[in-house]
């Protein structure tokens, strides 16, 4: 019984994964308006550090207590070059982001991105699996 609802589990999340995945491909493909945070006033950013400018890491400035938060996350993935903005909820622990959470029941945890302190803005740098980054704003 563990077994069938372990490959059950594993097989959802799989599917989940998959349907993120061509979601983006279909959007990407179809929206050539989306917000694309690498790029300001058309121009590439150079560097990590330049994409992050003014997003600082500072939880002693956090005013965030834990819970769910409206958010407006910017999403970059760059090995396909795809980056765009959703508004999603994000759970909030000890200012930090934890969990980023999808209107389909999906959600992206410490098993697929890092936590990341919270400032006193409501910004957040989020690193997730193969290099794919989610620079997060607290919408209040």
């Amino acid at each position: 019984m563990k077994k069938l609802l372990i490959t059950t589990l594993l097989g959802t999340i799989l599917v989940i994964s998959s349907c993120f995945s061509k979601t983006e491909k279909q959007t990407d493909e179809s929206n050539s308006s989306s917000s694309n945070s690498v790029y300001e006033n058309n121009t590439p950013h150079n560097s990590e550090e330049e994409r992050t400018e003014g997003i600082t890491n500072n939880p002693t400035d956090c005013k965030f207590e834990d819970g769910t938060y409206s958010a407006t996350v910017d999403y970059n993935n760059p090995e396909t070059g795809y980056s765009a903005t959703y508004t999603l909820d994000v759970e909030v622990q000890d200012c930090q982001i934890v969990q980023i959470n999808f209107p389909n029941d999906g959600y992206l945890d410490d098993n697929h991105i890092s936590s990341a302190d919270i400032d006193g803005e409501g910004n957040a740098l989020v690193y997730g699996e193969d290099g794919k980054t989610y620079e997060i704003h607290i919408d209040n």
